[in-house]
């Protein structure tokens, strides 16, 4: 019965996804480039990056220079943090490892009096963010960005709030990771050293630098490193907690800086 509930589940999702792609990019008319695309659907290419964009948060998000695929998992957070801790204020934000600009756009589109720093690595994701953002209609008087390697270029000055969704994904994990994603997607968004937690130690490192006092860092990461992220954490003197994702995985990681006695 498994395997039977299996099959009927992946051939629910393929028919859907085929569904998808027909209604999106091609308004429900079967032709021959529809007919291509489904082959390479069935080989293994993301459905988002053959339909070129994808639903984030009430904006669109165009993929045409194949940045990494938002996730739910970061919506779901994203949403959460714009409702608790960002409602209608002004305030200063900084969105490093911005990949499609997919967190900073849609934090620019609901909160307008924010003003915004986005910043990635990769000149094509730089070009991806400019897009996203004219897509969108997102003012250039609120929006900043900056290409950087982590914090490197990014101005000496102090954020409200910094949002990083880094590369995470343990080096030995790779097994583990979906071969549609290790085919299509970035390598370079996905993996980093010393079990994935490279740049998430970077980002809390460099918390004196550039987060005001009493300002918050939010931080995604893989579910399995919680209990090394809280032991780090623990020889900080700074205060930490973790969010459950939308499936009642750990997630998020919120720091505040703030002095603790």
């Amino acid at each position: 019965m498994c395997k039977i509930y299996v099959r009927i589940v992946a051939m629910n999702l393929e028919t859907r996804e085929k569904q998808w792609l027909l209604q999106e990019k091609y308004k429900g008319v079967e032709n021959e480039a529809f007919l291509d695309d489904l082959k390479k659907l069935k080989n293994g290419t993301p459905l988002a990056y053959l339909i070129g964009n994808i639903p984030f948060l009430g904006i669109t998000i165009d993929l045409e220079y194949r940045p990494l695929i938002p996730r739910p998992e970061t919506e779901y957070w994203v949403n959460y943090v714009l409702e608790k801790y960002i409602q209608s204020k002004s305030c200063i934000i900084l969105d490093i490892f911005s990949g499609s600009g997919c967190i900073g756009i849609s934090i620019a589109k609901k909160r307008p009096l924010a003003k915004i720093t986005l910043s990635d690595i990769k000149s094509e994701n730089i070009l991806q963010i400019e897009k996203n953002c004219k897509l969108n209609n997102i003012s250039d008087n609120q929006v900043k960005i900056i290409q950087s390697d982590t914090f490197k270029n990014i101005p000496l000055e102090k954020y409200d709030f910094i949002f990083a969704n880094p590369p995470y994904i343990s080096l030995e994990k790779i097994h583990t990771v979906q071969k549609t994603v290790l085919d299509y997607e970035d390598h370079l968004a996905l993996f980093a050293n010393d079990d994935g937690l490279f740049f998430i130690k970077n980002c809390i490192e460099n918390i004196p630098t550039f987060l005001k006092n009493e300002g918050f860092m939010f931080i995604e990461f893989d579910p399995w490193q919680k209990e090394i992220i809280d032991i780090f954490l623990k020889t900080k003197n700074i205060y930490f907690e973790f969010i459950n994702d939308q499936y009642q995985k750990p997630r998020l990681l919120i720091i505040q800086n703030k002095n603790l006695t």
